[in-house]
C-alpha cells in the first residue's frame, strides 16, 4: 500500500511540476548606458525567431523534478572534481604579504593605504607570486600594488577566530567574488566615515589562474597607462605572440582619417578603457597597408580574414592570447565604423571584455551584451561546449536555409548531459535579413529575439552557463544559435 502511494504522490508532483517549474524568472542588473549606435526604424515584417516545440517544458520539469529527488536537499553546483594547482612563476617577484586580516586592516588603517586581499585555493600556494608577476607587466599597476598593504589567505578563512562565524569572503562587502578564490580592493586612504573601509572593486581568480589587470587597475587606482601604438603589423604579431596577448589593430584612412580622431579623442581616452588596453598589443596601420605574400606585396585588407571590414576604417582583433588551433592567430573581432558612428567608451568596454571564441561567436555576444535593454544572458560563463553545440545548429539552418529548432527534443537530451548539475538546456533561434554584414547582421537576430515573447525571456534572464553563434546561408542570410544552462 506504501508503495502504491509514493507513485501516487509522484504523480502529483509530476503534474503540479509542469505547472510551476518553467523558465526561471527575469532578474533585473545593473548595467552601462545604452548604446550610442543611431537608432533604425523597424524594417517591413519577415519570419522572426522560431516558437517553442510542444512538450519541451514537460521534459524539463521533469527532468529538474527527477533532479531533485537525486539530490534532496544538498546544494547542487559544478560536478567535483581534480582541481590541478597552478605552477610557481618562472620568474617569481616576492613582496610581503600578511596573513591575518586583523593585522593587515590595522597597519592599512594606521598608515592610510589601501588593502589589498588575495583568496586563493587551497591548491594554490604560489597565488602571490603570481599575482606580483603578473602585476609587473603593466608598471603602474606593479607600483600601486607595491605600495598597498596586502594580505594573502585562504577562500576558506573564517570571518572571526572561530569558524561558525563564516568565511571571510562570504561577507556580502565581497559580494563581486561569488564565494570564489579572487582579489579585492579597500580603502583606507581617506578618514572620511562613508568611503573609509569601502571595497573598491573585486577581480576573480580566471580558471588559467590569472586576474584582470585592467580591472585590478581601476581598484587600485593606479596611474592611466599609456597606450603604446605599433606601426609594423610583423612586429606587432612578434610582440603579441611572445607575450601571449590580444592583437588590436585600427585602420585608418590614409592621410587624415576624422572617424579615427574622433575615436581616439573620445573613447579611448578614457581610463577604463585604457586599463582594458595596457595587456593588449595595439597598432596603427593604413587602409592600404601591405604586407610580404612570397614574392609579392599584398594589401592586408584583401585577405579573407578581414572581409568583413569591408575596407573601412575600424578595428579588428587577433587572438595571440589562447593556444587552441581554432583561435590562436585567428582574427576574432572585426567592427568597422559603420553609419559614420564611432564606438563609445561602454561599446569599447564590451568589445574588449568579450570571452575568448570566433569571429562570428565574439560578434553575436557583443550585439546581445549592447542591446539596450542589456539582457543578461551572455553575463554567464561562455561555455565552449554549448558554443560547439550552437555552432553546429547555426551551421546546420545555413546547409538547409531555413531557421528552427531541428532535432531539438534529441539535442535537448544530449546538451543536458553535459551541463552542470541543477541546469536545464534553453535555446533560441534568429535569422538576418539576406545580404547583411556580419555585425548588422547580429544586431537584427537580437531585435528579432526581442520580438518574440519566449526567446527573449531566455535571451534576458541571468544564466549559469551559455553558447552563441551564427552561419551565413548560400543565400545571404545569418541563422544564428543561442543556447542556455540554467
Amino acid at each position: 500500500m506504501f508503495r502504491s502511494m509514493r507513485f501516487v504522490f509522484l504523480g502529483l508532483a509530476v503534474w503540479s511540476s509542469c505547472w510551476f517549474l518553467g523558465p526561471l524568472p527575469q532578474s533585473a542588473a545593473a548595467s552601462p548606458e545604452p548604446s550610442a549606435m543611431a537608432a533604425k526604424p523597424d524594417p517591413p515584417e519577415k519570419p522572426s525567431a522560431s516558437s517553442w516545440r510542444p512538450g519541451m517544458y514537460l521534459a524539463q520539469s521533469l527532468r529538474r523534478l527527477f533532479q531533485w529527488l537525486h539530490h534532496g536537499h544538498r546544494s547542487v553546483g559544478l560536478p567535483a572534481g581534480e582541481v590541478k594547482p597552478f605552477a610557481r612563476p618562472a620568474r617569481p617577484i616576492s613582496l610581503d604579504w600578511h596573513t591575518d586580516y586583523g593585522q593587515a586592516t590595522r597597519e592599512a588603517q594606521r598608515r592610510q593605504r589601501l588593502l589589498v586581499l588575495l583568496f586563493r585555493a587551497p591548491v594554490d600556494p604560489w597565488a602571490a607570486e603570481r599575482l606580483a608577476s603578473q602585476a609587473a607587466e603593466i608598471p603602474e599597476v606593479f607600483d600601486a600594488l607595491r605600495q598597498a598593504t596586502r594580505a594573502a589567505m585562504l577562500v576558506s578563512a573564517p570571518l572571526e577566530k572561530s569558524p561558525e562565524a563564516g568565511r571571510l569572503v562570504d561577507h556580502p562587502a565581497f559580494a563581486g567574488l561569488f564565494g570564489n578564490p579572487g582579489v579585492a580592493v579597500i580603502d583606507y586612504t581617506t578618514q572620511e566615515p562613508s568611503h573609509r573601509g569601502q571595497v573598491l572593486g573585486t577581480v576573480i581568480t580566471a580558471a588559467d589562474g590569472s586576474w584582470d589587470l585592467g580591472r585590478l587597475a581601476e581598484a587600485l587606482r593606479a596611474k592611466v597607462p599609456p597606450i603604446r601604438w605599433q606601426s609594423n603589423y610583423f612586429d606587432a604579431v612578434r610582440t603579441a605572440t611572445q607575450r601571449r596577448q590580444m592583437l588590436l589593430v585600427l585602420f585608418r584612412t590614409p592621410g587624415g582619417c576624422a572617424l579615427c580622431d574622433r575615436f581616439e579623442k573620445e573613447t579611448l581616452a578614457d581610463v577604463q578603457v585604457r586599463f582594458r588596453l595596457a595587456q593588449t598589443v595595439c597598432l596603427k596601420l593604413p587602409l592600404d597597408a601591405k604586407v610580404p605574400e612570397g614574392d609579392r606585396l599584398v594589401a592586408l585588407l584583401d585577405h579573407p580574414a578581414f572581409a568583413e571590414m569591408h575596407h573601412t576604417p575600424g578595428l579588428a582583433i587577433l587572438d595571440y592570447a589562447h593556444p587552441e588551433p581554432h583561435l590562436f592567430g585567428q582574427v576574432v573581432s572585426v567592427f568597422p565604423f559603420l553609419d559614420g558612428q564611432v564606438y563609445s567608451v561602454d561599446q569599447m568596454k564590451a568589445i574588449l571584455d568579450l570571452p575568448p571564441g570566433t569571429l562570428t561567436q565574439r560578434t553575436l555576444i557583443y550585439a546581445v551584451r549592447t542591446h539596450p535593454e542589456r539582457p543578461a544572458s551572455a553575463n554567464g560563463r561562455f561555455d565552449p561546449l554549448l558554443a560547439a553545440e550552437a555552432e553546429s545548429h547555426s551551421q546546420y539552418q545555413a546547409q538547409i536555409l531555413r531557421q528552427g529548432h531541428h532535432f531539438w527534443e534529441s539535442r535537448f537530451h544530449r546538451i543536458n548531459s553535459r551541463l552542470p548539475a541543477g541546469c536545464l538546456a534553453f535555446e533560441v533561434c534568429a535569422e538576418s535579413w539576406p545580404g547583411q554584414a556580419l555585425l548588422p547582421a547580429a544586431i537584427e537576430c537580437v531585435r528579432c529575439w526581442r520580438l518574440s515573447a519566449g526567446h527573449w525571456r531566455s535571451v534576458s534572464s541571468p544564466c549559469t552557463v551559455y553558447g552563441y553563434d551564427m552561419k551565413r546561408g548560400a543565400n545571404g542570410v545569418w541563422y544564428a544559435t543561442g543556447i542556455f544552462g540554467r
